[in-house]
């Protein structure tokens, strides 16, 4: 029965060693702060969820001064401009943002 009992406790300190090792915390960095958003956004790009405080969140005013030069940037333009009256777009980085504005589609 000691032997059991003992062979449960090897099992389960190895287990919890390898947890340990496998899946560590984040760095506190990366964790919220007080005062971030962590409500859950989906990225205007790609379409994934992301706290809102780890993305790129674009305000009106910034959306609205895009370049039209082309029909393509005009119909994005206007795709912008049919946003919620909040008018906010969100990223999950600078490239999504980038792409986006440059009228790329996403390619899972």
């Amino acid at each position: 029965m000691l032997a059991v009992i003992i062979i449960i406790i090897i099992i389960w300190v190895s287990m919890w060693g390898f947890y340990k090792f496998m899946y560590p915390r984040a760095p506190k960095s990366m964790m919220p702060k007080k005062g971030d958003v962590i409500t859950p956004r989906q990225c205007d790009f790609c379409g994934n969820s992301l706290a809102e405080y780890r993305g790129v969140l674009e305000s009106n005013i910034n959306a609205k001064t895009i370049d039209v030069r082309a029909d393509a940037d005009a119909n994005m333009a206007s795709n912008i401009m049919d946003e919620p009256t909040s008018g906010e777009l969100f990223f999950c980085n600078y490239e999504h943002q980038a792409d986006f504005h440059a009228g790329k589609v996403y390619q899972p």
